[in-house]
């Protein structure tokens, strides 16, 4: 079977085992009042924690073999886009392990992120504009999966508070005690959503760059 046919079956399959980690958890919470450390979405080293840091790795491994073999495109893009892209995802993947933004609590660690995504379409604009003129359809699911893990992840956690003040007044303590697990469970499972959608999107580019006389599937 060729890259062009498992790639899409893979993700399919990531995506109905993240589905089942989330009801897992939520099922865990609303019946025992805690999940177990394996399937915690929020706890550190558990199976979801180790998911997304395996998401992020892979697709800075598709980054590096952009890298690695860019002279083989039909048109090679900069030094610049993999490197940054592929730096980006394997610190993600190190800090999804370690939890490093809570030990550097110093720093504003959503204002890093976002300043290095707003960086990199900035600098490699050349890049972006060629990929997205000949491989519009894999930018798309990139662009939807960013859009995913942005808006679950960066939109849950700021709404945090606001949530808890307006539930606390409404809602009784377990009432507020599922909201809040409620909410990491939409956070996390965006995350873990987007960064699968992401990393298909990226798997077809890098295929679609590296084979330009094969065609392949929308």
């Amino acid at each position: 079977m060729t890259a062009q046919k498992w790639i899409p079956p893979i993700a399919i399959a990531l995506i109905g085992f993240e589905t089942g980690l989330a009801l897992a958890y939520m099922a865990m919470v609303y019946g025992w009042g805690k999940a177990l450390p394996l399937l915690d979405l929020n706890g550190l080293r558990s199976l979801p924690s180790w998911l997304q840091a395996a998401h992020l790795f892979a697709i800075g491994g598709l980054c590096l073999g952009l890298l690695r073999f860019r002279q083989r495109m039909a048109r090679p893009v900069s030094w610049f886009l993999p490197s940054a892209l592929a730096v980006l995802c394997l610190y993600g993947g190190l800090d999804e392990l370690t939890k490093l933004h809570l030990i550097l609590n110093q720093f504003d660690w959503k204002l890093i992120y976002l300043g290095i995504l707003i960086a990199i379409p900035v600098l490699g604009w050349r890049d972006l504009r060629w990929i997205w003129r000949h491989h519009r359809g894999p930018v798309l699911w990139v662009l939807a999966g960013l859009a995913i893990f942005l808006l679950g992840g960066f939109g849950a956690e700021t709404a945090k508070g606001a949530i808890a003040s307006e539930l606390s007044t409404q809602v009784s303590s377990r009432g507020l005690f599922l909201g809040e697990h409620l909410r990491i469970t939409l956070e996390e499972f965006s995350e873990l959503l987007g960064e699968t959608l992401i990393l298909y999107g990226m798997a077809r580019l890098t295929y679609q760059t590296l084979h330009p006389q094969l065609p392949y599937r929308r």
